[in-house]
């Protein structure tokens, strides 16, 4: 295997490749630690002055933590492991009853087999791994502006040119460079579809006899209610520190060409959930007010390419794809385009930028339209639910745990895959990928299971000398 492998870190700058980044969400700083882990010179640019601390949960399921299991030594494995979450099953319920229709379990989402925690906390601690690796990030700088030739390519920033060998495009679903990248002025369009998120500290709620069922036990609680055009998710999250609940509906507005995230109102959350289970309204309302975001669900359309004209420029995470919460492969796929880019970079060398960011996207591209699809399909069953399948076949409720998915090592499957990626693009062939099933082999399975998870997820790995 050429390269430093899966699991090994190169000496810093050691192929001599020049990477900006855009954005520091999930795929950012995924891409950030990755190229620096494998000799990459590398600069970030968020537009934000800092990291939001709203929102609710995310997931890192188990086919991209093992990625994140690896920084530091572990140590950024041991920072999140006081702010994981670990559920026994969640039981998708029946919306007015509460009846339990089917107990899916976590297995991949769990601490031991991925990570799931509160989204600013877990982003705050991946973000500061990059400072302590000493990988510089320019907070509030807004992009102006992409550039490439055949030799370079960069950004405008308050008026200057900075350039560098490649640009990773890590900007959002409202990304600047998808334009400069696809040659048309593509925006997002909604779905029909808001979501309500909130996150808060478990202290007092645990005080209030009406939450109580919500810190009985040892484990996290996690409860999804499903019914027409709508789907509840509410319950625990790191050890039963924090509460969390997220409710997908009908959206009334069509705002999402400005801004997508907005301060949410109580009455308007408790209007949508009449007739719904009496737990959804006692969560909302013990839920702080600044605490509550009413996020606008957009989507965009498979892009024909990810790459630049000249192939200096590459969208990744949601730039390129963006993902439903139902998928809940959003953060998981982002961080594997972010591995993958970084490897290619360092097989191709600095010599073959253009070829590095290609064949990352005949490894990716499959494999992140695929999952992205799964969470429209399981949207569907949920907010059209066939109430009489479900009770003939209940596990046809449940998001898939597909081991093509879950069990699947990115990084492997890069530097393997590479040189049979490479040669497609050089000859102008079809590349068969092998990260996802074969055609016309279901994709909705079962089995992964807690065995199959990374010893780096686990945390049995012992430490090694410069990973």
């Amino acid at each position: 295997m050429k390269g430093v492998g899966p699991d090994g870190v190169a000496h810093p700058g050691s192929s001599g490749i020049k990477v900006i980044i855009v954005g520091l969400g999930y795929s950012g700083a995924a891409a950030a630690v990755e190229c620096h882990r494998k000799g990459h010179d590398v600069v970030v640019y968020e537009q934000w002055p800092g990291i939001s601390q709203l929102g609710d949960i995310i997931g890192i399921t188990g086919n991209a933590a093992q990625i994140v299991a690896k920084w530091g030594n572990g140590s950024v494995h041991r920072r999140l492991e006081p702010i994981l979450s670990s559920w026994r099953a969640n039981n998708i319920r029946r919306f007015d009853t509460g009846e339990i229709l089917y107990p899916q379990p976590m297995v991949g989402y769990n601490a031991g087999s991925g990570y799931t925690a509160p989204r600013g906390p877990m982003a705050i601690i991946l973000s500061n791994h990059l400072r302590d690796l000493g990988v510089p990030v320019h907070f509030d700088k807004c992009i102006q502006d992409y550039f490439e030739t055949e030799t370079d390519a960069g950004i405008v920033v308050e008026g200057e040119k900075i350039s560098a060998d490649c640009v990773i495009a890590c900007d959002g679903v409202h990304s600047k460079a998808r334009s400069f990248v696809v040659g048309i002025d593509d925006r997002p369009y909604p779905t029909g579809y808001a979501t309500y998120r909130a996150w808060f500290d478990a202290t007092e709620a645990k005080k209030n006899p009406k939450l109580a069922w919500m810190f009985e036990g040892d484990s996290d609680k996690m409860e999804t209610y499903i019914g027409n055009d709508m789907h509840c998710i509410l319950g625990t999250c790191s050890g039963m520190k924090g509460v969390v609940w997220t409710i997908t509906h009908k959206d009334e507005y069509d705002n999402v060409a400005e801004s997508w995230s907005f301060p949410g109102k109580h009455e308007d959350v408790l209007n949508y959930v009449k007739g719904w289970h009496e737990r959804i309204f006692d969560v909302v309302l013990a839920t702080p007010k600044n605490q509550l975001v009413d996020y606008k669900l957009v989507w965009r359309d498979p892009l024909p390419k990810w790459v630049s004209e000249h192939a200096r420029i590459i969208l990744i995470g949601d730039s390129a794809h963006p993902f439903l919460p139902t998928s809940a492969q959003g953060a998981g796929q982002a961080i594997e385009d972010g591995a993958t880019i970084a490897i290619c970079l360092e097989l191709a060398g600095k010599t073959k930028v253009p070829l590095a960011l290609r064949t990352c996207e005949r490894l990716r591209y499959a494999r992140a339209s695929l999952a992205q699809q799964i969470g429209k399909e399981t949207r569907e069953i949920w907010h059209k639910t066939d109430w009489e399948l479900a009770k003939k076949n209940p596990q046809s409720l449940s998001m898939p745990l597909p081991s093509w998915l879950f069990g699947h090592d990115p990084q492997r499957y890069a530097y393997e895959e590479f040189d049979a990626a490479a040669s497609s693009v050089q000859n102008g062939t079809a590349y068969v990928p092998k990260n996802i099933p074969p055609q016309g082999q279901n994709h909705r399975v079962f089995d992964f299971k807690v065995e199959d998870a990374s010893p780096w997820v686990k945390g049995e790995v012992q430490p090694r000398a410069r990973l």
